[in-house]
């Protein structure tokens, strides 16, 4: 191979070389540009994955609320019955001592409690059976 051969050649090595080396500018500042748009989309994506859980708290907030209610109350009747059987049967009965055996209840709930007079007739229609070995636990 000539001289003139082997320098045209390296001036084309040189051209090719300026080309990619452009190119690879080019590359890489789409490459930046997809990598900026790529955050933008995944916290656009997580700013409605926000809004859709807020969204589902909100709708369901009520079903939630209303589950709450019903445990309460269900635990607040199963205190009740069992301090009547208590108190039915002679024993000295203190609601907030009974609500330790319900560590899932608030005790703040028995502030909002109603005791009536074990005496009245109030309490005709709950009998509880007068079988002391149902009083006790197995």
């Amino acid at each position: 191979m000539s001289s003139t051969e082997a320098a045209n050649k390296v001036e084309k090595l040189k051209k090719r070389f300026e080309e990619v080396k452009m190119e690879l500018g080019t590359f890489r500042s789409l490459t930046d540009e997809l990598k900026r748009q790529l955050a933008e989309s995944s916290n656009t994506v997580s700013t409605w994955d926000s809004e859709i859980l807020s969204l589902a708290e909100a709708m369901h907030r009520s079903e939630i609320e209303a589950a709450n209610v019903a445990a309460v109350d269900e635990k607040k009747d199963k205190i009740l019955k069992l301090g009547r059987k208590l108190a039915s049967h002679s024993y000295n009965l203190c609601l907030k001592k009974m609500s330790k055996a319900y560590l899932e209840m608030a005790i703040e709930v028995l502030d909002h409690i109603d005791v009536s007079d074990v005496e009245s007739e109030d309490f005709e229609d709950d009998e509880v059976s007068e079988d002391p070995i149902a009083l006790t636990d197995p």
